[in-house]
């Protein structure tokens, strides 16, 4: 038998998708290595986030429900304390914004009080504290030196966990844009998917007075957790617009960047995607995690940094206007594309599953 891998991870309307997909990426490598992997998830809403994201990627996670509150996750404690000492778990790997000093605390008690050799890992972004763990991963750009004590520190863009597909792509920068990829990622709560294409469809703004900008295509994702009046809307703009074009389920997610010629998206999982593809992008933030790692990305040259969706009202108009200063200046583009490549090489699952399983 392998070795037994427990993953906590959640994901809803609230906490978005991000958490379970990356998890679910290197739940897919421990597979491929021979590990027994398990999904330990709070409530129903997330066991059917897990089934519908792996519906699209067509492969299955085993996974239980505690029946708990996702934002409460010391409520799981009197179950887990008896399913660690029943099974014995190798490694428990943990990613959950809401995990405080406590939960780690007892969970390492726990593995003590029964004489267990399982490992504790956990996902950071936020720089809470000094997570107690065996092994940390933080694939953020810049890192405060010296922040982690974990005997095992897997950081750096390098370690961001992609799916195999955006491993060695190889990416043309052509003279003339032609095609854009537009993501909010898994959830979009203010909308800029739809304001960005009535801003170039309909507004009467600078794009209508571009011909060659109005003959752009649009490939938009819609993600797993918009809500249903939204999706709605924009299918009828994309009946309405012929250029638009959506995606509700896109398994060669690789395949469709290395397509677009470039991206607007928030920071997140998909930003670490368009660049390991090396597609020129503007992201956006939306939520507090984001801001500084996507400026970090800015800083490198990687990306286009348009600001904070929650504080500016003219982000829309700003990447709207990058977007047509991007079109014939190849040049520009291809910067952008070659730092990003150069940042992102996307092979982070599999140096994380390695690394897990080089410890236990």
């Amino acid at each position: 038998m392998g070795k037994k891998i427990w993953i906590k991870a959640n994901g809803n309307g609230i906490i978005a998708t991000g958490h379970i997909r990356r998890c679910m990426t290197i739940a897919q490598e421990l597979k491929s290595l021979g590990a027994e992997v398990e999904f330990v998830l709070s409530d129903e809403d997330s066991a059917n986030l897990l089934q519908t994201l792996s519906d699209e990627e067509d492969i299955q996670y085993d996974a239980r429900i505690l029946h708990t509150v996702f934002s409460e996750p010391m409520q799981d404690i009197e179950i887990l304390e008896e399913m660690i000492a029943d099974e014995k778990p190798d490694f428990y790997l943990m990613d959950s914004y809401f995990l405080k000093e406590d939960y780690f605390d007892v969970i390492n008690d726990i593995i003590k009080k029964n004489n267990l050799s399982t490992k504790t890992g956990f996902i950071d972004d936020l720089y809470k504290f000094d997570y107690p763990v065996d092994l940390v991963v933080n694939y953020d750009i810049e890192i405060p030196k010296d922040f982690y004590s974990a005997p095992h520190k897997l950081l750096g863009a390098k370690y961001a966990p992609l799916r195999k597909q955006f491993e060695g792509i190889d990416y043309d920068v052509i003279p003339i844009a032609k095609r854009a990829f537009l993501s909010a990622g898994g959830t979009d709560p203010y909308h800029i998917v739809g304001s960005l294409l009535k801003e170039v469809y309909e507004n009467d703004g600078p794009c209508r007075k571009i011909p060659d900008f109005m003959l752009f295509t649009c490939d938009v994702i819609v993600g797993a957790l918009f809500e249903e009046d939204y999706v709605k809307e924009l299918k009828e703009l994309a009946a309405k617009y012929p250029a638009i074009t959506l995606h509700e389920s896109t398994p060669d997610m690789a395949g469709l960047m290395k397509s677009c010629d470039f991206a607007v998206t928030a920071g997140g999982t998909t930003l670490y995607e368009l660049c390991a593809v090396g597609v020129p992008t503007v992201v956006y933030s939306m939520a507090d995690n984001q801001v500084e790692f996507v400026k970090a990305f800015d800083k490198s040259g990687a990306v286009k940094y348009a600001g904070d969706l929650r504080e500016d009202d003219r982000i829309v108009q700003r990447i709207v206007a990058w977007g047509i200063a991007a079109i014939d200046n190849q040049e520009f583009r291809k910067k952008m594309s070659d730092k990003a490549r150069k940042l992102v090489d996307g092979g982070g699952a599999n140096k994380i599953a390695r690394a897990i399983l080089e410890i236990i």
